[in-house]
């Protein structure tokens, strides 16, 4: 009877060993604290990064509109610096005069017209068709020298007739200087032979040069027989610019 009893004691024990070993086996309790202070510093370095953010972003903002004030300035100074009033020229008057002469520039291509038959001097037309005239003066058949300086000076003239003539075609550019009331050959072209027999006949003469002219100098071209000279614009002219 004894026996029994302690066996059954023995077996309550052993259950209740094992039940409390099935206790303490069982799932550990989940550490709460650790995770909520995780979240806190994941929220506390996400709020840092977001500052930081915004103050790149206000940096950045910052520079930008600083760069353009400068842009703005610095083309505000080239825009004042390069205004006519503050250029040399335009400090004075009598720079802005001389400089004013000084870049002209200086040509003249005047093609033929008619001419009266007692003269041999050239008539020439300044305005119609191919012809212009800058920087010069124009008084009846003669261009007139403004500037002193040397000048590149070209004459063509066509000659046409039906029979040819006793004497040789010429073409001469003289120069009269007031100062020594005289007329100077600068250049002169003459032909012989040049046509045969009886009929239509035609002869081009040209002639070109470098020469240094004084102020006030006229040139004009002479011809053995105006009536002879072709008044077509692409075959008679007489040019002269400076150089």
């Amino acid at each position: 009877m004894e026996h029994r009893d302690l066996q059954s004691l023995e077996m309550r024990e052993a259950q209740n060993r094992a039940a409390s070993r099935v206790t303490s086996a069982g799932p550990l309790a989940f550490p709460v604290p650790r995770i909520e202070k995780k979240m806190k510093c994941i929220a506390t370095c996400a709020s840092l990064i977001a500052v930081m953010l915004a103050l790149a972003l206000a940096g950045l903002t910052f520079t930008i509109h600083s760069l353009y004030n400068l842009h703005r300035e610095v083309a505000q100074i080239n825009e004042i610096n390069g205004s006519p009033q503050n250029t040399p020229q335009k400090l004075t008057g009598a720079a802005k005069k001389n400089k004013t002469e000084d870049d002209t520039e200086r040509a003249a291509h005047l093609t033929g017209k008619a001419t009266a038959q007692h003269s041999d001097r050239l008539m020439w037309d300044i305005r119609m068709g191919n012809a212009f005239m800058q920087g010069f003066t124009y008084r009846n058949g003669t261009l007139i020298i403004n500037k002193t300086g040397k000048y590149y000076i070209y004459s063509k003239i066509h000659f046409r007739g039906e029979n040819c003539p006793l004497m040789p075609l010429h073409q001469t550019i003289l120069k009269h200087d007031n100062t020594y009331q005289l007329d100077q050959t600068l250049m002169r072209v003459q032909e012989i032979n040049f046509c045969s027999g009886h009929g239509l006949w035609r002869k081009t003469t040209f002639q070109a040069g470098i020469f240094h002219l004084k102020r006030g100098v006229q040139l004009f071209v002479q011809v053995s027989d105006p009536t002879m000279v072709s008044l077509d614009e692409l075959m008679t002219f007489f040019g002269i610019y400076k150089i």
